[in-house]
C-alpha cells in the first residue's frame, strides 16, 4: 500500500466510526492497568529497562486519557454548535 493510499484509507476509516468516548476511556484504562501489571513485574525481576519503559508507557496512558477528555469537550462543542 502506498503512502497516498494509506492516508486516504485512514481518513475513510475514521469517517466510518462514530466518536465513542466511554468505549475509548474503558480501553485506555484497561491498557493502563496492563502496563501497571507489567511495571510491577519488571520491578519484581529487577529489570531496569522494563521499569523505565513501563513507567513511560503509564505516563503516555495518562496523557491519552487527558487527550480523550479534551477531544470529548471538542466533540461536545461541535455537537452544540452543529458543526
Amino acid at each position: 500500500m502506498s503512502i497516498s493510499n494509506f492516508e486516504s484509507f485512514d481518513l475513510t476509516e475514521a469517517a466510518k466510526h462514530e466518536f465513542n468516548p466511554s468505549a475509548t476511556a474503558e480501553r485506555l484504562k484497561r491498557r493502563e492497568a496492563q502496563n501497571v501489571v507489567r511495571y510491577r513485574a519488571a520491578q519484581d525481576r529487577v529489570d531496569n529497562f522494563g521499569i523505565a519503559y513501563y513507567k513511560l508507557r503509564i505516563q503516555i496512558d495518562k496523557l491519552d486519557l487527558e487527550k480523550l477528555k479534551l477531544m470529548t469537550s471538542i466533540h461536545g462543542l461541535k455537537q452544540k454548535n452543529k458543526k
